[in-house]
């Protein structure tokens, strides 16, 4: 549809390929060299020769020395010179097998750039001389590199291609939803600033636009042809310096433009833009062979008119043209116009050599059409992604053989390591076993090493913490008792001498006391306790009745709540008598006077619970963690000054644990405290 923008993006498109997601890889070198500059220099000049181009660029590169991106560039170049310009694809075609063969010993996956670039420039050279089944094979090798990693600035190309195979088989529906295809890759194309992507997405809405218009859709057609022309104006707007090429693509809608005026009867108007395309692109360097298109169809108009002296006048310009850049298609025009001509000026000998000439080419074009329209590009993509899969399985194939081969050295080489290894085995099996034996005895030895020693240290700690707790205080009322027999002796007051008596009593029971706890501590342990089945809400009420007298001292309630049923606990009752007597009196200590103690029972989850709870003074949060450890930091003076020994919570804790039980504890200084016992049932 166009062809000296198709070389101009081809080449800009070089340029995004140097720097899109494959630009990590070897192949490539992103920086501007000498070549580029070149390149740039001859795509800006206007009203060149294209032949003249070639010269310069050979001049430009001789004696050098070109990096593999360079050589590529060179070829692609100048393939499309001869591709799109010149209307020479077989010139173009040797450029473009020159790409792949620089490139027959590379491996495409560490150079995709350049391959890529190979397989769109065979396919354009190809698709130049209507081999559509091999162009498309082309585009399809270059779709393989950007399909997975979903580069849309090189997907739109082959969305492009595949449009453009598909309108010159005249399946213009087909070839515009792969057009619109290509525009939405545009849109989504990261380097959608660059000129390239933008001369893409102008010329994509034109050939939608001829598109809807080959299908009759002349409303669709003339939208998307504004579209373009906004589109332009804009870019025109926002850049200045590719105002050459943007008046190039303009001129090209006009002329068809004038297409859709001229079908509708518009005369004038279709005249009027088939003129502005001509006057724009019929120069050398521009969209020569585009604005010959649209002086031919001005021509049809002359000749639809009768119009002869502007006929003849069409015509020797376009000859002239013609001349200088051939043009199969335009020829068959020219020659049935020429025909016409000639006819009307009663010229038959004239008229007869142009309608020969006329039919001759119309026929060679009918049967490369025929060419063309048998080509399916929906088998031909079927085809192709068939031999794509033979080819993964093939290369599956070959790996799954070298991982066979592979695994079955390994195996061979583990059997024989085996073999080796099991008779070095069998020789020293015996003293294998013989050392295993001697290392798990030495194991379970120091295992239950390690365990006595942690017991003794836990008993020594304890003996100790309990040697220190006697010693203080069992000095001072033993320490009393002599001075105050001194004392009695001396005294002659018998009242007097029964208060120092009163005082010795009491010291002793104290130290009586201390006595009896010290002596509990000592045979309590889950090896020497005795358990048998007890009913719980039994053993609380004999609990509660025993411990009644002692609350009352303080004129306190005990409350006492129980389960509805009563369960049998296995334990030792006279043990967790104490455990709970000790809980109680702690409470009774700790709890003023008319307060109310509750002790109360239930059984969740097949276990037993035995709370004591209480509203008094509770316990500061910094001595909880040592609550049920032998410490000073636990002798606290109860409500009414009843001395602590530190040792009762500590009793209370080793029962509870003797019958594989936890207690613990919740309390709020000042709000009170509950204590919490937790038993199996079995």
């Amino acid at each position: 549809m166009k062809s000296i923008a198709n070389l101009l993006v081809l080449f800009l498109i070089f340029s995004w390929y140097s720097c899109s997601t494959n630009e990590n890889n070897a192949d490539w070198d992103t920086k501007e060299s000498f070549l580029d500059s070149a390149i740039i220099k001859i795509s800006q000049q206007k009203n060149t020769n294209k032949r003249s181009e070639l010269v310069f660029l050979d001049s430009t590169v001789y004696g050098k020395k070109l990096n593999l991106k360079q050589q590529i560039q060179i070829y692609a170049y100048k393939s499309g010179i001869y591709c799109f310009h010149l209307q020479k694809p077989d010139s173009a075609k040797l450029y473009a097998d020159s790409m792949l063969y620089i490139l027959k010993d590379k491996d495409p996956q560490e150079f995709p750039n350049a391959f890529t670039y190979a397989y769109y420039t065979n396919g354009d050279a190809l698709y130049a001389n209507n081999q559509f089944n091999e162009a498309y094979t082309y585009y399809y090798k270059a779709r393989q590199f950007n399909s997975k990693i979903k580069d849309y600035c090189s997907l739109k190309e082959y969305s492009y291609r595949v449009g453009m195979i598909l309108y010159k088989q005249r399946k213009f529906k087909d070839a515009a939803e792969n057009f619109r295809q290509s525009l939405a890759e545009s849109n989504l194309c990261a380097k959608g600033e660059q000129f390239a992507n933008y001369y893409r997405k102008q010329e994509l809405q034109n050939n939608i636009a001829l598109s809807f218009y080959m299908q009759g859709n002349h409303d669709s057609a003339l939208k998307y042809y504004q579209k373009a022309l906004d589109y332009i104006s804009a870019h025109q707007k926002a850049d200045t310096t590719t105002f050459f090429y943007d008046e190039m693509a303009k001129g090209v809608i006009y002329g068809n433009i004038g297409d859709l005026y001229k079908k509708s009867g518009n005369i004038k108007d279709a005249e009027k833009n088939y003129q502005k395309s001509i006057n724009i692109n019929l120069h050398s360097g521009r969209e020569t062979i585009d604005a010959q298109f649209s002086y031919l169809k001005l021509a049809e108009l002359y000749a639809e008119q009768k119009k002869i002296d502007q006929l003849g006048i069409a015509l020797t310009n376009i000859r002239k043209s013609l001349d200088e850049l051939p043009n199969t298609k335009a020829e068959i025009k020219w020659n049935k116009l020429s025909w016409k001509y000639h006819d009307f000026l009663n010229n038959k000998e004239s008229a007869y050599l142009h309608l020969a000439k006329f039919q001759a080419l119309q026929e060679e074009d009918d049967k490369l059409n025929k060419r063309i329209y048998e080509v399916d590009i929906n088998k031909q993509l079927e085809l192709l992604e068939q031999q794509n899969q033979l080819h993964i399985a093939h290369h599956e194939n070959e790996v799954s053989k070298t991982y066979l081969i592979a695994t079955a050295v390994i195996l061979f080489l583990i059997i024989l390591l085996s073999i080796i290894l099991g008779r070095n085995w069998m020789h020293s099996r015996k003293h294998i076993a013989t050392l295993k034996e001697l290392n798990e005895t030495v194991k379970t030895q120091n295992e239950q090493l390690e365990i006595a020693m942690g017991a003794l240290q836990k008993t020594i700690s304890e003996k100790d913490s309990i040697l220190k707790l006697v010693a203080h205080d069992l000095r001072t009322p033993v320490a009393s008792i002599p001075t105050m027999v001194e004392i009695i002796i001396a005294e002659q007051d018998e009242t007097q001498k029964l208060e120092y008596l009163d005082m010795i009593k009491s010291a002793c029971n104290s130290s009586l006391t201390l006595i009896a706890e010290i002596m509990a501590t000592a045979d309590i342990s889950n090896k020497n306790i005795e358990k048998e089945p007890t009913l719980l809400n039994e053993f609380i009420n004999d609990c509660a009745a025993i411990l009644e007298l002692k609350v009352k001292e303080k004129n306190q309630q005990l409350i006492v709540q129980l389960p509805d049923t009563d369960i049998s606990v296995m334990m030792n009752p006279e043990k967790m008598k104490r455990a709970v007597f000790n809980l109680v009196t702690n409470s009774v200590k700790f709890s003023k006077r008319d307060t109310t103690i509750t002790l109360s029972a239930k059984i969740i989850n097949n276990k037993a619970f035995i709370e004591v709870s209480d509203n008094g003074i509770g316990i500061p949060e910094k001595i909880l963690p040592e609550i049920f450890n032998i410490s000073k930091s636990g002798k606290r003076k109860g409500t009414d000054g009843e001395k602590s020994y530190g040792l009762g919570l500590n009793i209370c804790k080793r029962i509870v644990e003797a019958h594989d039980g936890s207690i613990n504890v919740q309390s709020q200084e000042g709000k009170g405290s509950t204590f919490t016992v937790e038993l199996p049932l079995t």
